[in-house]
């Protein structure tokens, strides 16, 4: 058995896929335990969510007191005494006395800490956190080695999401690990992580629904080059497919460049909830009429010309006019942006698709299809994702040691390039079959990045750097039915 869920705005998608699929939809207003209960015990299961993040994309996170180590001469908010050259030697002691005043009487609801070169030795991290973990709990202090990535801005942006919302997930773990504790998240990529390395670096989780609903649209499907069209509550959302994969771009998160490798998504601010007023509106109210709400809404207009969604008699109140202008308004307006995207298909998903896909798509002057159970594609898609995981990956001869996402690995003397890759290739398998990666899953891996030099001093060859990226890509399980 394959399970996801996927816990949107206003409700629950459950798919519960073995040799058939069956899928379920429950109102986030019964709550999170009563969808965990009926997507029952057995088999694997794969949570999506973007709740964890609402909070610090709206900016109502709370204030977070950012903590940098960027070594002399360099000039960054919150800077502190210490350094840590590129080889990962500590080129300056941190001030413990320093640390402790600056975080006695501090009133922040998170903690960010980043070294400029933690990537390669964390030590100086740690010791700032575990000074902080006198005066806040754990789960309000974030630091960035575990990200990987190089490029200090970024990390420093990413590590103060990872402050901002580490409560929240690792609070949303604890009730999901009560009934499932072997479940596993999915990521802003498409791929799945467990519980302590969503918690470690939460921002793996943001953005994971257009991942889920592209991956759910290609299990359904069967097509491999396509725009997903995700007609949800609030949003639209088009996510392009290609050659079988989403695209990945770089996330900016309130204007600043981040770690994050977000599937490719454009979002436009209408959905079935979007309230008609005057006119077609570009927010949410709440639910459609036809479902408890107070205002009438695209879902309702539908109703008005012909559907049959929900309490129908409760759309009445909006007149015919109204409801032809907010439809023909929101076909117009996506219909222009997918022709000018040209896709050669569509995929429509999402519980409104039957209903809004293939005016769309005549609009767009493009061919499509809705494949069954495309209401519930986002959670198809957690269902059968695979694990996966990206690494950076530093070596050094002379050290002796090889770092992977900041923490140090024994390296083995006189390794050949080509043996360095395999040998991190199964430290990388590893880590993946102890999240429960099955082994028909691991094995291809992905290497991208790839440098290396070597240090000459006197003539003479002193030592051999190679930095590299490496990972098992995002996908779908082999496993999966």
């Amino acid at each position: 058995m394959f399970t996801g869920i996927d816990i949107g705005g206003t409700n629950t998608d459950i798919a519960l896929i073995d040799d058939d699929i069956r899928t379920i939809k429950v109102p986030n207003s019964k709550g999170l335990e009563h969808a965990l209960q009926m997507a029952g015990a057995g088999g694997r299961l794969a949570v999506s969510t973007s709740q964890p993040l609402n909070a610090m994309v709206t900016g109502t996170a709370g204030r977070i007191r950012t903590i940098t180590i960027p070594g002399p001469g360099l000039v960054y908010g919150g800077a502190v005494k210490g350094a840590v050259g590129p080889r990962g030697d500590i080129l300056e002691p941190v001030d413990t006395e320093e640390i402790e005043n600056l975080l006695r009487g501090c009133r922040a609801d998170g903690i960010a800490i980043a070294g400029k070169f933690s990537v390669r030795n964390p030590v100086q991290e740690e010791i700032v956190r575990d000074i902080a973990r006198l005066f806040f709990d754990d789960e309000q202090i974030a630091i960035s080695s575990p990200l990987g990535g190089l490029n200090f801005p970024a990390r420093i942006a990413t590590t103060r999401i990872n402050a901002g919302i580490k409560v929240k997930v690792a609070t949303l773990s604890d009730r999901i690990r009560k009934t499932h504790q072997d479940s596993l998240f999915v990521t802003s990529d498409g791929g799945l992580c467990g519980h302590d390395r969503a918690i470690e670096n939460p921002s793996l989780l943001y953005h994971s629904s257009p991942a889920t609903v592209a991956l759910g649209a290609k299990y359904l499907s069967k097509k491999k080059d396509c725009l997903v069209v995700d007609i949800g509550g609030t949003t639209t959302d088009l996510v392009p497919i290609k050659d079988g994969k989403p695209i990945l771009e770089t996330l900016f998160v309130q204007g600043k460049r981040t770690l994050i490798q977000a599937v490719s998504a454009e979002t436009i601010p209408l959905g079935g909830d979007s309230c008609i007023r005057d006119e077609l509106m570009q927010f949410r109210s709440g639910n459609a009429r036809a479902f408890g709400g107070a205002e009438p809404t695209l879902t309702d207009a539908l109703n008005v010309l012909g559907a049959d969604i929900g309490d129908t008699s409760r759309s009445c109140c909006l007149d015919l006019k109204k409801a032809e202008d907010a439809y023909r308004e929101y076909i117009e307006t996506l219909g222009g942006i997918i022709h000018h995207m040209d896709p050669v298909l569509i995929v429509g998903a999402g519980f409104l698709a039957p209903y809004l896909i293939p005016d769309l798509a005549d609009e767009a002057r493009v061919r499509f299809y809705v494949p069954d159970h495309a209401g519930s594609a986002n959670a198809v898609g957690a269902a059968v994702s695979r694990i996966s995981i990206s690494v950076h990956a530093h070596a050094d001869s002379q050290r002796g040691v090889l770092t992977l996402n900041g923490i140090d690995h024994p390296l083995p003397l006189g390794m050949s390039d080509d043996d360095l890759l395999l040998h991190t290739g199964e430290l990388v398998r590893t880590m993946a079959r102890n999240e429960g990666a099955p082994q028909e899953d691991l094995h291809e891996l992905v290497t991208s990045q790839y440098s290396a030099y070597n240090v000459v001093r006197g003539g003479r060859v002193q030592a051999r750097i190679t930095d590299f990226v490496i990972g098992i890509a995002p996908g779908i399980t082999a496993e999966a039915p």
